[in-house]
Formats: structure tokens, C-alpha cells, sequence
């Protein structure tokens, strides 16, 4: 397996690049060779804005590429394209039932929050 970043992805998925047509002749010659990580993910969600490409087009399309799925960054891509900073979104994609957290985004998305505030001052009053 050949590993590719960010660049190799953004020259596939923008539509002009100067490194296009060579990323287009690495994804012929390693055809279902190719792997990459979550911080690749993570890069391109936050670039998506930068370069006006859809998040979830995006995770879609490198998971194609890199024959792999994983149901909690396809998850956090759609958060994203609902308006969700990209790191309260992969947050929210790998928790489970509940977060904790000072952070009010996740209840304006639906997701419960064990309050951390709350946390805080229970922890507080049992110190003093």
C-alpha cells in the first residue's frame, strides 16, 4: 500500500490543479493501493471551506479512492456540511451517546452533553 496526504487528494478533487494530472497517473498506477489516516481527513475537512468543496463529496470520494469506510467520518463530514466547526464535528462523530463538554455546539446539533460547567461546580463545592 502507498500512503497519500492531503495534496495528492485536493489535486484529485479540485477542479484545476497543477499537480492534477500527475495525481490522476499515481491513482491509475496504484489503483486500489492507496491508504491514508484520519489526519488526512481532518485536513481536508478543514481546506474543504478554503477551496469551496463539499465535505461530504470529499470523505466519499477518499474512501472510494482508498477502498475503506469508516461510518464516523462520513458522519462528521455531513456535520460539517451543516455548519459544524470540523473539530466539535469529529468529536461528536467519534462519541458515542453523550459528550462532556463546556461546548454548547453539540446540543444545537441534537447530541446530548453531560455539562462540564456542571462538573465543575459540583467538584467545587464538594473542595470547599
Amino acid at each position: 500500500m502507498v500512503y497519500a496526504d492531503t495534496d495528492f487528494f485536493l489535486a484529485l478533487l479540485k477542479n484545476k490543479d497543477w499537480l492534477k494530472e500527475k495525481a490522476l497517473a499515481v491513482l491509475r498506477e496504484y489503483k486500489d493501493n492507496i491508504t491514508t489516516s484520519l489526519t488526512t481527513y481532518l485536513e481536508l475537512m478543514l481546506l474543504s471551506r478554503k477551496f469551496g468543496l463539499d465535505p461530504v463529496m470529499i470523505t466519499a470520494s477518499v474512501m472510494e479512492i482508498t477502498r475503506s469506510f469508516d461510518e464516523r467520518i462520513l458522519r462528521a463530514s455531513i456535520l460539517i456540511s451543516q455548519g459544524m466547526e470540523v473539530f466539535d464535528a469529529f468529536h461528536t462523530a467519534f462519541s458515542e451517546t453523550e459528550i462532556v463538554s463546556f461546548d454548547h455546539v453539540y446540543e444545537e446539533f441534537g447530541y446530548r452533553r453531560i455539562k462540564l460547567e456542571d462538573l465543575w461546580r459540583s467538584i467545587f463545592i464538594e473542595i470547599s
